[in-house]
């Protein structure tokens, strides 16, 4: 396709990005934690509380952020969920390498895979403040449960869930793995925040760009949320 024909759109502002790699970071430390090395288990719970602060930041942004990062942008209906998947089967490639496209912003699959991952972390996170291993180590919430069966029932949520999340984030690996076989490389706009989008699908759009929000915004969102969230789970 000629260059002329194509533009390249910021899509993914700086606050979403630092959210989603931090959140791949402390994924990985919090399974590494509890799972191999068990000498970091108080880390874990502090790793956990951070989470819970991004996780509580990402809802916060969903509506005051950028377009690309508000829950209307990408919230669809199953039907257009579906829709768009049953589409994404007979669609083919027509070009190799980053081709040009016209999506900026989660598409209605992708959407939905966001919203479930920040609901099973969200509840992932604060049952883990009310967990305890009955020797050792404990969530800041724990002693509040007087009902053992509701005790047992969060750390059985706590446990299973994390398996939940391993598989929501499997499929995910396997959704982009997906789309770079069909020439879409969703990582690098993550990485840049930049996506090359076909000049006539922009103008398609009711923005001519989506608006990105200031990063001063999401700083000082971002530090209200989660300093509150780190003294509320202390």
């Amino acid at each position: 396709m000629n260059t002329l024909d194509t533009q390249s759109v910021k899509i993914w502002d700086i606050a979403i990005r630092i959210w989603h790699w931090s959140l791949v970071l402390l994924l990985v430390f919090l399974w590494y934690s509890a799972e191999i090395a068990d000498d970091l288990m108080e880390w874990h719970m502090r790793a956990g509380r951070l989470l819970l602060g991004l996780i509580v930041f990402r809802i916060v942004w969903g509506f005051i952020g950028s377009d690309t990062a508000k829950f209307t942008q990408f919230i669809r209906s199953p039907g257009e969920v579906m829709v768009y998947i049953k589409s994404m089967k007979s669609k083919q490639s027509t070009e190799s390498g980053s081709a040009p496209n016209k999506e900026w912003g989660h598409n209605p699959a992708g959407g939905l895979m966001v919203l479930l991952l920040i609901a099973g972390l969200l509840i992932q996170t604060v049952s883990g403040l009310f967990t305890s291993d009955g020797y050792f180590y404990e969530g800041p919430f724990a002693r509040s449960l007087t009902n053992g069966q509701l005790a047992e029932m969060i750390i059985d949520i706590h446990h299973t869930g994390f398996n939940i999340i391993l598989g929501l984030v499997i499929l995910h690996i396997l959704a982009i793995a997906l789309y770079l076989l069909k020439g879409e490389n969703l990582v690098r706009p993550m990485i840049t925040g930049r996506k090359t989008l076909e000049n006539n699908s922009i103008q398609a759009q009711p923005l001519e760009t989506p608006a990105i929000k200031s990063p001063i915004l999401a700083v000082i969102a971002a530090a209200i949320v989660i300093v509150a969230t780190w003294f509320l789970t202390a």
